[in-house]
């Protein structure tokens, strides 16, 4: 017997959309089998014409201890009623029957709007409502830290696209809380007068097949998030992993496998294919940094060879927009250890560069520096302040004095009680500086400095 699996979309309390569904599915040739959400099942039968009905289990008996046989005692009564029972979506019960006339299943429909609220408290509402807390305290931290300490998420383009997306799905949460109460609202009223429960409409309807997918991202967001290191796991690497997913789904429809299967290799997919692509980048990575002297990461790397000597990476001097040899004297034999990482978000773009002797070189000048481009002009003030709390918090003693620096809309030195320290932050319109030169650079040196990091163009 042919079976196949359907990602399927309903809105949970949508118990016309689920049976127009399921008699279509039939007249094709298909009848529902198994419902592991959000996969459902179906096996392949002759094409007839079924009529299926839904109906919620009442709620209070659900977690009762004898709720089993209870639930049997029920699906009994209706089968004697000539209704089929298939399978369970949740506290959902799915009939069907072939009769021309079969006999309502429900009839009090106050009955049926309470057992359905309570089956939405108890799987619907409730689990939508742990996510919603869930995506809230998650972009509730990354607001808190962009306020308190902005230097560290303000330019992670990964943390402000997780949080983008959590936002959206916690929207989509709220929306689809909102739009139930609001039925459940007017069906108790039609109820109330004579009436039957509302069906759902089609804006709810659409709503629910435009976000659902997103809300199935967010968790494979979450999954990825614990196998990949932050600077692997970027939309465009987890939007491969969905593709990827994506074609495995289709390629089970084709295969017919059984659910556990599939979960099962999904499962690996989902925990070890991520790790293993870790590993294998990270190696592909140092390999190439070998052969073209240059680093992945934002430190010098030293490379323990299999016959047990230690080589360090050098980079190429263009690799950083401002090296040593820009601003002052080095000796001719001088060898640096360079590199640039860089960090993108909407809100800011972040570089932090380094140049500096490897271990047993000659001594030569070296030096670090950041460099920071606000996207926003009232980040601005904001940033520069979080840059002089982070480098005087730590000591009591320190200090930034401001002193004049021409090519510059602001500038200062980091100071120890009284002690110029060799440490320097100026920004002009939306860029920011900070350089830490090791050597006593001069006035002329740090404008020098200041023009080819902060360009006219900006």
């Amino acid at each position: 017997m042919k079976r196949k699996q359907r990602l399927e979309n309903f809105v949970f309390y949508d118990t016309e959309s689920v049976t127009a569904h399921l008699e279509d599915m039939a007249q094709k040739g298909w009848a529902l089998a198994a419902v592991t959400s959000p996969l459902w099942t179906y096996e392949e039968i002759q094409p007839e014409k079924r009529t299926y009905h839904t109906a919620f289990y009442p709620a209070k008996q659900v977690y009762a201890p004898n709720a089993i046989d209870k639930q049997e005692e029920y699906i009994a009564y209706c089968e004697q009623a000539g209704w089929q029972y298939m399978t369970n979506w949740d506290n959902m019960l799915i009939f069907y029957t072939t009769a021309e006339n079969p006999v309502p299943l429900e009839t009090d429909e106050a009955l049926r709007l309470e057992a359905t609220h309570k089956a939405m408290k108890r799987s619907w509402l409730s689990v939508h409502g742990v996510l919603g807390v869930l995506f809230l305290l998650n972009i509730i931290f990354y607001i808190a830290a962009l306020v308190k300490q902005p230097l560290t998420v303000i330019a992670d383009g990964n943390a402000a696209f997780r949080n983008a997306l959590f936002a959206i799905v916690l929207v989509y949460a709220c929306a689809t809380v909102g739009s139930y109460l609001q039925w459940r609202k007017k069906s108790l009223s039609s109820v109330e007068n004579g009436g039957f429960c509302l069906t759902v409409s089609q804006n709810v309807r659409r709503f629910q097949k435009i976000f659902f997918p997103l809300e199935i991202f967010a968790g494979l967001w979450f999954c990825l998030d614990r196998f990949l290191p932050d600077h692997m796991l970027t939309p465009k690497i987890f939007l491969a992993f969905i593709a990827v997913v994506f074609l495995l789904w289709l390629l089970f429809q084709k295969l017919h496998l059984p659910v556990k299967a599939c979960g099962v290799i999904l499962f690996f997919v989902v925990a070890m294919v991520p790790m293993f692509y870790s590993m294998v980048s990270l190696s592909l990575e140092v390999e190439k940094a070998r052969e073209n002297h240059t680093s992945p990461w934002g430190d010098p790397y030293v490379v323990t060879l299999p016959n047990g000597e230690r080589e360090t990476i050098l980079l190429q001097k263009d690799e950083i927009p401002l090296t040593t040899a820009d601003l002052t004297e080095i000796p001719k034999d001088a060898v640096y250890t360079t590199a640039r990482k860089e960090q993108s978000s909407p809100l800011a773009t972040k570089q932090e560069c380094l140049q500096e002797i490897p271990e047993g070189a000659p001594q030569a000048p070296q030096m670090t520096y950041e460099i920071m481009d606000v996207s926003l002009d009232a980040l601005t003030s904001h940033c520069l302040t979080a840059y002089q709390k982070r480098d005087t918090q730590p000591t009591p003693d320190l200090t930034y004095k401001s002193f004049a620096l021409s090519g510059t809309d602001g500038a200062w030195q980091l100071y120890a009680e009284n002690i110029p320290l060799p440490q320097y932050l100026f920004y002009k319109d939306s860029r920011i500086v900070v350089l830490r030169p090791d050597w006593g650079i001069s006035q002329k040196e740090l404008e020098q400095a200041a023009s080819i990091l902060l360009p006219e163009s900006l």
